[in-house]
């Protein structure tokens, strides 16, 4: 009863271990060197195809060892039987054309020293998985390297970019500017503190409709405006913005260009005064051509109707003499039209121009003391020499000079005036605390005949930029009613 339990026993033992080897696609075999032995378990027979009834031998295992592999694993094998230890390999077999892949552990059997014991895993599977997570991860290596190239790419082309592009938060706080933004402000790095768009807009309403056209548009295009540097200079730009709706963050979620047109606006507007000089000039021309004959005339009549007056008629010489001015008057205009609207013909020299103001300013010295004007001045040390005709250039700072102290009231007005140089750029600065200009009057400042004197034919400020262009000098007109007027005049240095 005692061995029918224990077969029973036995059978069941041998029941589940075929099927946990199955389960677990393996195999086992013993082998004995007493008598050269080889013994494979039913799994072993499923996994390598083989009948069970047939007669197994290292022939029999190596036969399907895929052909790459067969050194290594009779090698292998070897090994093992000869020097008795453990160990594992990796190796391939064909089956109808279809590789599949198995992982071969033996080691010494812990009873009998003559025998050895293998077990054969089928981990086609598992390398199947390996292959495809190592196929995947290579794809996600390959695209991690195409993403990080194309970043290096674009943001190679963010940094070296000539127009200033910013990213912006959805509150519209700058969270990345390249070097062309930061050379345009005037900054020499993104600032700590939480900078946003608005600190670059001069004016809220401008900076209003902007925010309100993005936030409902989710673009703004060509919006032209003026912005303001750090060191408060107004720039002339046009803004492209755009909402970027594909960020997994809300980090970034504006992106912008500027385009600096403050060179551009001012060319133009040189430009447009030169045409408006060149305009006047032929006006002039033209005037003096057909005013002067008919006076020329006049003046030899008036001196042959002098001769045939008797002497001692003093209604006669009081009315002569009448002719006489207003005849020289009409010539002295003609003189001061042509004057201010000709191209200079300039006589240059290396110049001190704080020389040049203190020369200007003796000249405007009898007005500023009539006037009470405080003057107040201040000129950067060491300052470099320029190539100016001095004459000329006494002319035109005597002109803006004189503008100012007739727009301050007497005894409250100063007048300030700066000379300073910036990277290539000398700039002097004339200041008054007068009565400012009006906006609308800006853009005429510079136009023949226009004037806000109730006396003057408005040809001053006009033969001052007539010097000025002579020179290459840029001037700019910044002006606030009741609180003054600041011209800025930028001369090149070599």
């Amino acid at each position: 009863m005692k061995d029918i339990l224990q077969e029973t026993h036995d059978s069941e033992q041998k029941i589940l271990l075929n099927e946990a080897e199955s389960l677990a696609e393996m195999g086992s075999w013993k082998w004995s060197e007493a008598n050269n032995e080889l013994i494979w378990s039913a799994g072993l027979y499923n996994i390598l195809h083989k009948n069970p009834n047939e007669h197994v031998s290292w022939d029999s295992f190596m036969e399907n060892v895929y052909y790459e592999d067969q050194l290594a694993v009779a090698t292998f094998l070897n090994e093992v039987k000869t020097n008795r230890i453990g160990s594992s390999i990796d190796y391939r077999t064909l089956w109808k054309k279809s590789l599949r892949f198995y992982s071969l552990t033996v080691k010494p059997h812990t009873l009998y020293n003559i025998d050895i014991l293998g077990t054969v895993v089928d981990i086609t599977v598992r390398k199947e998985t390996e292959h495809q997570l190592l196929q995947q991860f290579q794809n996600q290596v390959d695209i991690i390297g195409e993403l990080d190239k194309n970043e290096k790419k674009y943001r190679t082309l963010f940094e070296r970019s000539i127009d200033p592009i910013f990213l912006a938060s959805e509150e519209l706080v700058l969270m990345d500017v390249n070097n062309a933004f930061l050379n345009l402000f005037a900054i020499t790095a993104m600032p700590e503190r939480s900078c946003t768009v608005r600190d670059i807009f001069l004016n809220e309403v401008d900076y209003h409709h902007f925010e309100a056209t993005l936030k409902s548009q989710g673009q703004v295009r060509d919006f032209e405006v003026i912005l303001i540097t750090k060191d408060k200079q107004e720039k002339s730009c046009i803004i492209n913005c755009a909402f970027i709706p594909d960020q997994e963050t809300e980090i970034c979620r504006y992106q912008g260009i500027i385009h600096d047109l403050t060179v551009r606006k001012q060319a133009e507007c040189d430009m447009l005064v030169a045409e408006r000089l060149s305009l006047t000039g032929k006006i002039a021309r033209t005037l003096a051509h057909e005013v002067r004959n008919p006076l020329t005339n006049l003046n030899l009549a008036l001196d042959q109707l002098r001769d045939e007056i008797p002497p001692g008629n003093e209604s006669a010489k009081l009315y002569g003499d009448i002719i006489e001015r207003n005849a020289n008057r009409i010539e002295q205009l003609m003189g001061e039209m042509l004057n201010s609207s000709k191209p200079k013909q300039l006589h240059l020299e290396l110049a001190a121009i704080n020389e040049i103001i203190e020369n200007t300013l003796s000249l405007a010295e009898d007005r500023i003391k009539l006037e009470n004007i405080s003057l107040l001045t201040n000129y950067q040390k060491d300052l470099p020499k320029i190539m100016v005709d001095k004459a000329e250039i006494q002319m035109a700072l005597l002109n803006i000079i004189i503008n100012a102290i007739e727009a301050m009231i007497p005894g409250k007005g100063i007048l300030k005036i700066d000379a300073a140089t910036k990277d290539t750029v000398l700039t002097i600065t004339i200041a008054d605390n007068g009565k400012g200009i009006p906006a609308s009057d800006l853009a005429k400042l510079f136009d023949p005949f226009f004037t806000g004197k109730t006396s003057g034919m408005g040809l001053g400020l006009t033969s001052t930029k007539n010097i000025l262009n002579s020179h290459s000098a840029q001037v700019d007109v910044k002006s606030e009613l009741n609180k003054g007027t600041i011209f800025s005049i930028n001369f090149k240095l070599a």
